[in-house]
Order: structure tokens, then sequence, then C-alpha cells
């Protein structure tokens, strides 16, 4: 009799045990995916403020692909960053290329927020000059993706794995006639 009730106990802790691990292995991943995804965040941000500053300097010493507003003026029911050619370097409907961030400077911007884990693809980000009427209303969208050390993707660019996120600012001019 006792060896029935051992058993049976053996089994249930066998079960407990089993489900304890588990439950453990899926919250590291989920915790894992949270922490990959924040990396993301992070080097989007990189990304967005690269981009914005390099705007804000003088055409000549802006970085290659923001140099001499490769930036076309569209119409608000236009906006190149959607288009995947405007990402794989095929000429896109906004800037002639993305503007792939430094890794130096990725590097500078990333260790003094104190992030150590360097992302599989360096971060990027599209500009795009939008305008409409009189007196003329133009603005500046400057749309940053930045990628997780686990990104993966297939030949044309569509995510596979990992995390990307993408964020916007807009930059609002009115030129008065």
């Amino acid at each position: 009799m006792s060896l029935i009730v051992v058993l049976i106990m053996l089994v249930i802790i066998g079960i407990t045990a089993a489900s304890a691990m588990r439950s453990a292995t899926s919250e590291q991943r989920a915790t894992n995916n949270l922490r990959m995804e924040s990396t993301a965040q992070q080097y989007a941000e990189a990304a967005l403020r690269y981009c914005e500053t390099q705007l804000g300097l003088p055409t000549g010493s802006r970085v290659a692909t923001l140099r001499s507003n490769v930036i076309p003026t569209t119409t608000f029911a236009l906006s190149g960053w959607e288009h995947t050619p405007t990402w794989t370097g095929a000429l896109g409907r906004a800037s002639a290329t993305r503007t792939i961030v430094d890794p130096d400077n990725t590097l500078n911007i990333l260790s003094t927020a104190g992030i150590t884990v360097l992302p599989r693809k360096n971060p990027e980000c599209v500009v795009e000059t939008q305008s409409r009427g009189s007196p003329t209303f133009q603005m500046t969208v400057v749309t940053a993706r930045g990628f997780s050390s686990d990104y993966t993707a297939d030949g044309s660019g569509n995510t596979t794995g990992g995390s990307v996120v993408w964020l916007q600012s807009i930059i609002n001019r009115l030129y008065l006639n």
C-alpha cells in the first residue's frame, strides 16, 4: 500500500515540477522579448535624433544621404516611408536612399544611455518633405526604425524574427508669401 502511495506522490511531484519549469521558460521568453523590444526602441530613438540633428546642420555638413536636399516635395496624400523600395535602397518616394546611422555615432549615443547590446542591423531613417497650399505649409516627416540584436529578415526585407520599432517626428514650417 505504501509503495502505491509513494508512486502516486512521485507522479504528482513530477507533474508539478514539469509545470513549474514550463512556466519559468515561458516567463523567460516573454521577458527576453520585452528586453529586445526595448533595445529596438532605443535604437529607433537614436536614429530619429541623429537624422533630426543632421537636418539642423548646414547642407554641406550633413551626412551624404541628407546633404543636397534629396528630399522631394510630395502631397499629403503620398508617403514614401510606407513603401518598401524606400527602405531597401531602390529609389523610393521619400529621400533617394535611407540614411543608415553611422555605427560609431550609434555606439556613442547608446553608451551614454548605458546600452551595451549591439543591434544586428544599424538603425536607419528616411526624411521626406510634404507641402500644401498658400501660404506654403511645409511639413518634414522623419521616420526611423531600430532593430533588436536578434532581428532577422528575408531576402525582400520582411521581418522574420526579432523586433523592429518604427518612430516618426514631424517638423512643421509655415512660409508666408
